[in-house]
């Protein structure tokens, strides 16, 4: 087990509620142990964790994933807000979706389909989202998503294997130095 006793207070926190919260254990469940997702905190730029299964835990490790399903990019408002759901794993990924579709920056959860449908279910994922109920199904046809076909094709059509702006920024501080080193003396 990795040692995490030093790890930045919002990271800790969702390692946790992975860990010890009972419908994100209930959701993780349905996920096989060779999916990974890649993780981001706005606090922590430049850092890249990585959520994995292993022998049924949930871990957030360091380093990204070698090759991830999806990427997260977190903010302290998301985390607090997917740590007050209370209820089962369809208000818990109703919540989750919610958070990748807000309009406020701030609150939004980034998100990216790193891997391919077929390779999704494989790994759980749609078994997952059926474990959410009428919740999920309702939250889902209300964006138009009411078939596995409509689903299929979502997924196809924002899947990419490119990282997204929120995943390669880095440290202002690090960037200025790196910059400053790069220009060309007097």
């Amino acid at each position: 087990m990795p040692d995490t006793s030093k790890r930045p207070a919002e990271v800790a926190r969702l390692e946790a509620l992975f860990r010890t919260h009972p419908a994100w254990r209930e959701a993780a469940r349905h996920i096989r142990d060779d999916a990974s997702s890649d993780v981001h905190f706005s606090s922590q730029e430049g850092k890249v964790w990585h959520l994995v299964r292993v022998e049924g835990e949930t871990l957030l490790l360091d380093g990204p994933s070698p090759d991830p399903d999806f990427a997260f990019g977190f903010n302290p408002a998301a985390v607090d807000r997917l740590a007050a759901v209370e209820g089962g794993v369809g208000a818990f990924a109703v919540e989750l979706f919610q958070l990748i579709t807000e309009t406020d920056p701030a609150k939004r959860i980034g998100f990216r389909i790193a891997t391919s449908f077929p390779q999704l279910v494989r790994k759980g994922y749609l078994t997952l989202l059926a474990s959410g109920g009428l919740r999920v199904l309702a939250f889902g046809a209300s964006r138009g998503i009411r078939t596995l076909s409509d689903l299929r094709t979502l997924v196809e059509q924002v899947r990419s294997p490119v990282p997204e702006a929120w995943e390669t920024r880095t440290d202002d501080t690090d960037t200025a130095k790196k910059a400053s080193r790069s220009q060309p003396g007097p």
